[in-house]
């Protein structure tokens, strides 16, 4: 985290950090692909085998034991988003909501880096 703090994002004009007419022109780009026919057959299978998988067969336990069965769902459902976002972004697929549920590191640390991110845009400082 210490590296990330010393490093000048000032000059990085990737998508997640541009701005005025090198962020429209980005936009503009990644729009049509985000539009595209193949790209959502993609997501509906990708998010439709990570429910079925894994989402389901987590929460399953728990609806039949009525008794005692406590589910933390915000953590749950984190896992889930994460581990598509990373399935469908990055094609890797990074196992969160496994059943075991593994420690999150890697969404801990991008957590941290969208908290600097947010505190660096609210600051108003460039």
């Amino acid at each position: 985290m210490e590296k990330l703090k010393n490093e000048n994002t000032a000059d990085d004009d990737s998508i997640f950090n541009a701005d005025g007419d090198t962020w429209k022109s980005q936009r503009q780009l990644s729009s049509h692909e985000f539009n595209t026919k193949s790209l959502r057959r993609f997501l509906e299978t990708v998010v439709d085998t990570e429910l079925s998988a894994r989402l389901i067969p987590t929460l399953s336990p728990a609806a039949a034991n009525t008794a005692a069965a406590t589910l933390d769902l915000q953590d749950i459902l984190q896992r889930f988003t994460f581990d598509n976002i990373c399935k469908i972004a990055f094609g890797y697929d990074l196992g969160y909501l496994a059943p075991t549920l593994p420690e999150a590191r890697f969404a801990t640390a991008f957590e941290n880096a969208v908290r600097i991110i947010c505190g660096r845009f609210n600051s108003g400082v460039p």
